[in-house]
């Protein structure tokens, strides 16, 4: 559909917006404790219902055959399989993650796939999963619905009218805050409003985000706080919102015990940081072509034909490097456990011999499940205005699609994209996020 503001009046409402989201939280804390914005794209996603539908079935088709592979990897996959989901974790955090299929009710609450639109057209394509600290409810909240409420006063619009546009796209929090009381109340919890303790570490980078978390809970009746691993008594909460890595948490403090104990404790998620490794995901992938794979970790036909449609990934090996050497522009090289765009190599961006030496690195580290090798999509691009704090600029950058989903009675939904200059996507190397906008709301705008 066509853009409704365009020129000044586009920037006009882009900066407001900015200004609404930043003053609701959407900042991230630096290591040196200053409070950063998070930049603002002014020119909103828009997709229509039906293809925000599509892309959350994807994803928790994604979810679920993960789930299920691993836990047929861990019982009878090979070395290279339980290198992977288990070698990258020690001390509390193996502990805890050996109790997740065999205690936990629920390996997984909430859960996100991140997708690149490819630049030529089609669906999106599921990149990575991402399991342990699925974010950023908050912030796609924010980006949105202040998105939505600038636009409405330049257009004219009431405030009420702006509050029913908001109430029409949706919200991540509340769907996120029905997956967690569902999740209580399948464990047997009685309480209409439950108490919920928002588990972070010390610092963490998205205070913002779990401070806005706090308040649209306790909005909704709950008693809710922010605690630190070491101030969280698991027995006094009725629900435990893990946001926090358990490798962060100290051994010896309250919170742990709930980690430890995923079958007494309603924590959500539990430790599960396996279910990110991209040797899974490559062997999800796998099961597209090998039946007896797909048979053995029992993938349903939908949950098979996800997985034919992830990007071609597969564990590098000797085998697969002369292909992946000579097919330079088509392949991405992926550390199995890494998170944050950290470990990725990108083909088409070296020249011959420097990708022939990182392939030649990459195959001698076999450390937890060594790397795979994944087809490159290649994002679109769309000219964007880009607000962080007094600054805007204008250029084009590459978008993804991080869709949440998850494995309860209730399930999270939404969408959230980041924007960013490079191919491997960060919202502060030069991103930012863009408001994403159901094509119904905004037809109801103009």
């Amino acid at each position: 559909m066509e853009p409704i503001f365009e020129g000044e009046t586009l920037v006009e409402v882009g900066r407001a917006a900015a200004r609404l989201a930043w003053d609701g939280g959407m900042t991230v804390l630096r290591p040196d404790g200053t409070v950063v914005p998070i930049p603002l794209l002014a020119e909103p996603e828009v997709f229509s219902r039906a293809e925000l539908a599509a892309a959350a079935r994807e994803a928790e088709l994604i979810l679920s055959g993960a789930v299920k592979l691993a836990r047929a990897l861990l019982r009878g996959g090979d070395g290279r399989d339980r290198a992977a989901l288990v070698e990258p974790f020690s001390g509390l955090e193996a502990e805890a993650m050996a109790r997740l299929f065999e205690e936990a009710p629920l390996p997984v609450m909430v859960a996100r796939v991140d997708f690149l639109i490819p630049e030529g057209g089609g669906p999106p394509r599921a990149l990575e999963l991402n399991a342990t600290i699925p974010a950023m409810p908050a912030y796609a909240d924010l980006a949105a619905h202040s998105w939505l409420r600038a636009a409405a006063r330049a257009r004219g619009r009431s405030e009420r009218e702006a509050g029913a546009l908001v109430a029409a796209c949706g919200s991540h929090m509340e769907r996120l805050l029905e997956a967690l009381v569902a999740a209580y109340r399948a464990r047997g919890g009685g309480r209409a409003r439950p108490s919920i303790a928002i588990v972070a570490r010390p610092g963490d980078s998205q205070i913002g985000e779990l401070r806005r978390l706090t308040a649209h809970f306790r909005a909704q009746g709950h008693r809710v706080e922010n605690l630190l691993p070491t101030d969280c008594v698991p027995e006094d909460w009725d629900l435990l919102y893990r946001h926090v890595w358990a490798h962060r948490v100290p051994p010896d403090a309250p919170f742990a015990r709930a980690l430890r104990a995923p079958g007494r404790y309603p924590v959500y998620n539990p430790v599960n940081g396996l279910l990110e490794a991209k040797a899974l995901f490559a062997r999800l992938s796998e099961c597209a072509e090998d039946g007896a794979l797909a048979r053995r970790a029992g993938l349903d036909e939908a949950e098979r034909g996800a997985a034919a449609r992830l990007p071609w990934t597969r564990r590098l090996d000797a085998a697969l490097a002369p292909r992946v050497k000579a097919e330079r522009r088509r392949f991405v090289l992926k550390r199995s456990w890494d998170y944050g765009g950290k470990s990725v190599h990108l083909g088409a961006e070296l020249d011959p011999a420097a990708w022939e030496r990182v392939v030649d690195e990459a195959l001698a580290d076999r450390r937890g499940g060594g790397f795979v090798a994944q087809e490159r999509i290649f994002a679109i691009r769309k000219p964007a205005t880009r607000i962080a704090g007094d600054e805007l600029t204008r250029g084009d950058l590459y978008r993804d699609l991080s869709t949440y989903c998850g494995l309860g009675a209730s399930r999270p939904g939404g969408s959230v994209v980041r924007a960013a200059a490079s191919p491997i996507v960060n919202i502060l190397g030069g991103g930012g996020l863009a408001p994403v906008i159901p094509g119904d709301v905004m037809e109801r705008l103009s």
